[in-house]
């Protein structure tokens, strides 16, 4: 196949494909969507012949001897691309079983041109009628849960349809996953990097009620909720190990310094508190880059924007709790906890996106 400058590189990831698969690739020619890589994922020699015929329409056909998964078959995809066309204008992911109309991977890979530095994704529209109930539900849960954990409500965090430009491609290969959650790994990875979601309407297509797709609605949506939520659930038990350091050196050091302060309590409590939390800000601190948010590339101020972070927290947490306790009555012990909940996930918003926030990456592969 003829390698041209400025391709428009079209990449299918194909797990026992049928033969709409061909007549896609036809729909494709049809709007000068030539350049087209397909991965054949481990499909077996049943699956040969559509394959076969592909590869005479004069698409590109690499292929994983055992299922390795979409994430994996992607990847394969990207790095093919990168070696065998030197200057490619951009990727345009699409799926293999008759969702994505041949005039939106068309729109999509306009739209890619002009945004060289951002993930187009191909946004569906579930308000329409006839949209399977695994799917509506699966799309809506994990839209919901995404914006919850990430502050940004995407309708489609499932889209298959998605498109970048080569300035992204290095990165999208180094994103962990190797299955569906691969995609939602993707979008948090952007969201923290600050890399743009452009969001582009196309249609809806569901065929067959949607039975050709391998995406299994409760094991798979089940990890793709999994990879939202893991570093929230790694956040709170760091949290937990943190106020447990910050009390159990507190007591320790109370009865500790009462030689040292004998006959001034408010020092030796003050002393007590204040060493205890300076240990155990640094190990929460240590603890959220590291395990948390796995993140070397957080640059050189993190340290600084935690410590603003945690006394943003003290001053919001103090007003707001004297607040609710002056002008609404209420208990203090209950406006504290309140407060503190709520300040907690805002907390995990603010470290994601800002404390550490993925800073200085190249965007070259």
């Amino acid at each position: 196949m003829e390698i041209l400058k400025k391709s428009r590189i079209i990449l299918i990831p194909a797990y026992e494909p049928d033969y709409r698969l061909i007549s896609y690739v036809k729909e494709l020619h049809g709007h000068g969507l030539n350049e087209i890589v397909i991965v054949n994922d481990g499909s077996g020699p049943a699956f040969e012949k559509i394959f076969h015929t592909l590869e005479e329409m004069g698409c590109v056909i690499l292929v994983h001897q055992l299922n390795r998964g979409k994430g994996m078959a992607l990847k394969t995809g990207y790095h093919y691309i990168h070696d065998a066309y030197p200057d490619y204008a951009c990727i345009i992911t699409a799926d293999s079983d008759g969702q994505h109309a041949a005039e939106d991977v068309y729109k999509m890979a306009k739209e890619a041109v002009n945004h060289p530095d951002g993930l187009i994704l191909g946004e569906r529209d579930f308000k329409t009628s006839g949209i399977p109930a695994k799917s509506l539900m699966g799309n809506r849960l994990t839209s919901a849960i995404f914006a919850l954990f990430f502050g940004r409500y995407l309708p489609d965090t499932q889209t298959g349809l998605r498109a970048f430009g080569p300035r992204l491609t290095g990165l999208m290969w180094e994103i962990l996953g190797e299955r569906f959650e691969y995609e939602t790994r993707v979008l948090i990875f952007c969201i923290r990097s600050k890399i743009p979601l452009i969001e582009v309407p196309i249609q809806t297509i569901y065929e067959n009620e949607n039975k050709g797709t391998h995406f299994h609605p409760i094991k798979d949506s089940f990890k793709i909720i999994s990879v939202i939520t893991s570093d929230f659930m790694k956040f709170i038990s760091t949290s937990i190990l943190c106020a447990a350091v910050d009390m159990g050196l507190a007591w320790v050091m109370f009865d500790l310094l009462r030689g040292i302060f004998t006959g001034a309590d408010f020092i030796r409590i003050m002393t007590a508190t204040a060493a205890a939390r300076f240990v155990s800000i640094g190990v929460n601190y240590s603890l959220n880059k590291n395990l948390v948010f796995g993140n070397e590339h957080t640059g050189e101020n993190s340290l600084y924007r935690y410590l603003a972070l945690c006394a943003i927290n003290m001053i919001l947490s103090a007003i707001s709790v004297y607040l609710l306790h002056t002008l609404l009555n209420m208990d203090e012990k209950i406006a504290k906890v309140i407060c503190d909940v709520i300040l907690f996930l805002f907390n995990y918003q603010l470290q994601s996106r800002w404390v550490f926030a993925i800073r200085g990456l190249k965007h070259e592969p």
